[in-house]
């Protein structure tokens, strides 16, 4: 399924549904199927390009939907809903057995209840009082009533691509917390916490047997994915290790994907992704978005329009592109085809570039949630407030009760919390065309990465022995690291690693505002004055939270830019 939409029907007007369906109809998501359900309405939604199987109801009564992507106990559409429906217990949520980023509403036992994948990637919203839900966040932006600004949410996408917790750009639409699932009665909604087991036991296997456990695990979990969908399959390749594995995996099924490749065509993603093809005899679809035909300034604002209702409203590259980012997501989805994407591979690496030893919350903020600069923001920015709300998403995502955590406990911050709001954000606006599988964000697959060793991640040499296992074919092109996956790290690559895994957390706090500081804004076509000033001639709403002329980051400011346009768009 693509979308849905949820609401209490006492509480939610029918002028409400109508402008709902409006908003959802301008984001290619038409002709709902409309469940009334004691106190609820529900409207369910084919994805907008190939539709797959997303309900089914038993004689009793009782159904089972789903949005996003969803495989259950190795099967999918009408053979996995069918047995969770079975298996679902409505007091115990089991994390076991589950592929994919997904929502799922079910009725059973006269119960109705609305739950999210494992991780909780999948992107939920609701109001303040729960009585409207929807995986659109424009369905409720848009028909809602006295919507104002949250700071905290600016702040947070402009800097980091995403919010995190239940923080969205306005106070009064929250994401369902991903740590629970929901049942939604006459009386108003119950929250249940997942109480998923999280181990941080390092594992005493020896590193051949992890190599083989792993190797087997995500065989195993592709083999069921290929049973579902044949050859129609598509998949990016670039040149690093996840995009290989990946590959690596769906060739072992003896599947040929279609394989695409963005980049200009010198690049070094391009380079080795046309030496694989080359190598395996596939076609490689060369993708460079510089290339796509620029749009008159009349047409632009059309663009951007599509961007921003197809995108969600704030997507992590912004809304500002002259359309060949939405043309590619539509053509790589046509004629039914499942787009595999190596997001979350990096599980089987040292992520955040840091050494063996426990960290502070505070020190996690410092090498990675700091892309900001006190310079172009107005007094409205608190670094101190800005800080302390972060580290206590954090603390309450990774179940942390002290502000310290162990080096496996740091490597958990990536799946926990990067993957679970950044990454799986992107997925939700591809699910909503086509089918878009992101295989390694699986909590199988997850919790036996947490397991190992860091040390074996490190360098990236667990992840090229696995390709090498995997497929030894595949491990032997040249990746854009300077060295084939079957080889071992050069010294020179590990000596550039550990410049920046040996680096005080306090210099890399300050990396991202001395590098703004000393850097001159190279705005893209796609932001010049020429094509912007039509669509925004001024910035009222952002003017109260940045310097806007201080603002020497282009992709920050596309943004920036991007929440203009939502504010201006909804009228704030």
């Amino acid at each position: 399924m693509g979308d849905f939409v949820i609401y209490n029907r006492k509480k939610v007007s029918a002028d409400t549904q109508a402008a709902a369906i409006k908003t959802l109809s301008a984001q290619g998501s038409k002709n709902p199927r409309i469940l009334n359900d004691d106190s609820y309405t529900i409207l369910i939604y084919e994805k907008s390009i190939s539709p797959v199987c997303n309900f089914i109801q038993t004689d009793c009564g009782d159904y089972c939907i789903s949005s996003g992507s969803f495989f259950y106990r190795g099967a999918h559409g009408i053979t996995a809903l069918r047995q969770f429906l079975v298996d679902f217990d409505p007091d115990h949520y089991r994390p076991n057995g589950f592929l994919g980023i997904f929502t799922l509403i079910i009725k059973k036992n006269g119960r109705l209840f609305v739950l999210t994948d494992p991780l909780g990637g999948s992107r939920v919203f609701h109001n303040i009082d729960h009585s409207l839900w929807s995986s659109s966040f424009l369905a409720l932006a848009e028909n809602i009533s006295g919507l104002t600004i949250d700071g905290q949410g600016v702040y947070e996408y402009a800097f980091q691509e995403a919010s995190y917790g239940a923080t969205t750009p306005v106070n009064e639409i929250r994401m369902a917390d991903s740590l629970k699932y929901f049942e939604l009665t006459k009386d108003g909604t119950r929250e249940y916490s997942k109480n998923i087991p999280i181990s941080f036991e390092q594992s005493n296997t020896s590193y051949e047997d992890l190599i083989e456990e792993h190797s087997n695990l995500l065989q195993n979990q592709m083999q069921s994915v290929v049973s579902s969908y044949g050859p129609k399959i598509a998949t990016a390749l670039s040149g690093g290790y996840d995009s290989r594995l990946m590959l690596s995996l769906a060739r072992n099924t003896g599947v040929i994907p279609k394989v695409y490749v963005y980049g200009a065509d010198n690049s070094p993603d391009v380079t080795v992704a046309k030496s694989v093809g080359e190598g395996e005899g596939i076609a490689i679809d060369h993708i460079n978005k510089a290339t796509h035909p620029k749009p008159s300034v009349d047409n632009y604002g059309s663009i951007v329009k599509d961007n921003f209702y197809a995108l969600d409203g704030f997507p992590n590259e912004g809304i500002f592109d002259f359309g060949a980012n939405m043309k590619t997501r539509r053509e790589r989805t046509s004629d039914g085809t499942l787009i595999l994407n190596g997001g979350g591979g990096e599980i089987y690496r040292n992520f955040f570039y840091l050494p063996n030893r426990s960290f502070s919350v505070d020190e996690l903020l410092d090498v990675f949630y700091s892309r900001y600069s006190s310079e172009f923001c107005t007094d409205v920015f608190s670094q101190v407030n800005y800080r302390d709300i972060l580290k206590e998403k954090i603390k309450y995502a990774l179940g942390l009760e002290k502000d310290r955590m162990s080096r496996t406990g740091l490597e958990f911050a990536y799946p926990g919390f990067r993957l679970r709001y950044w990454t799986a954000k992107d997925n939700s606006n591809n699910n909503r065309l086509g089918s878009f599988l992101t295989p390694f964000i699986c909590y199988e697959t997850i919790t036996a990465a947490l397991k190992m060793p860091l040390n074996y991640k490190t360098h990236g040499k667990f992840q090229g022995d696995l390709i090498n296992k995997v497929n030894p074919k595949m491990a032997a092109y040249p990746s854009d690291y300077g060295y084939c996956f079957n080889e071992p790290v050069p010294f020179k690559s590990k000596l550039k690693n550990n410049m920046t895994i040996y680096r005080p957390t306090i210099l890399r706090r300050h990396s991202y505002a001395l590098q703004h500081k000393m850097k001159e804004l190279c705005l893209p076509e796609t932001l010049s004055e020429e094509y912007l000033t039509p669509i925004l001639p001024n910035t009222p709403y952002m003017d109260r939270f940045f310097k806007m002329d201080k603002i020497k980051d282009a992709a920050l400011l596309g943004r920036v830019l991007t929440l203009e346009y939502l504010f201006k768009h909804i009228s704030l």
